[in-house]
């Protein structure tokens, strides 16, 4: 599934994880969060957090958000 947008919810402590994609004009919410990783690019050296998720229609789909260079970590 391609999709236009993802929407993203920043909860109590401020991370942002997925709520819902939008593809062909209709809104696909997310089910459930299967995993979470953090990679970074090493040619560009661009973070990115990549999201496997399902959706309600029981689609899995992966889902990319770029971090910004600038953004603080958060300790582990």
């Amino acid at each position: 599934m391609k999709f236009e947008r993802v929407e993203f919810y920043a909860g109590g402590s401020g991370q942002e994880t997925p709520l819902a994609v939008y593809a062909g004009g209709e809104r696909h919410l997310v089910a459930r969060i299967i995993s979470k990783k953090r990679i970074m690019d090493k040619q560009s050296g661009q973070i990115k957090e990549v999201f496997e998720c399902q959706l309600t229609g029981g689609e899995i789909v992966k889902i990319d958000k770029k971090l910004n260079t600038g953004q603080k970590q958060p300790e582990r």
